[in-house]
């Protein structure tokens, strides 16, 4: 997963684009990406120092869904309620904005027999 706080610090630092999805390993687009919104805060590299908690208090607010993963996960109450955690799923099972389990489905697939010699 990619420490957006880390590559803040890094741009603000003042290095570059390229200089980060070398170093970093990741795309200059998703660079852009998460340097958006302090360019659009007026933020620009070189300015005065800040603290990784003083990052971390703004990625949150400019990517919640990244801090908080309940964001993410929005089916786990519904397959919890059902005691499953444990399924596999292709995606055409999935409907627009439910799910439905079968007693069925939670089931985990019985290894194969091998004949005996």
């Amino acid at each position: 997963m990619i420490d957006i706080v880390e590559i803040l610090i890094h741009w603000y630092a003042g290095r570059s684009q390229n200089e980060l999805a070398t170093s970093l390993g990741v795309d200059r687009k998703t660079l852009g990406k998460y340097t958006g919104p302090a360019r659009a805060a007026g933020m620009e590299p070189g300015g005065p120092p800040m603290s990784e908690a003083d990052w971390r208090t703004l990625v949150t607010g400019w990517f919640p869904e990244l801090t908080d993963t309940r964001l993410r996960q929005t089916g786990w109450p519904a397959i919890e309620a059902h005691g499953l955690t444990d399924i596999r799923y292709s995606k055409r099972d999935w409907g627009p904005r439910s799910i439905s389990i079968t007693e069925e489905s939670s089931r985990r697939p019985r290894p194969a027999r091998r004949p005996e010699r």
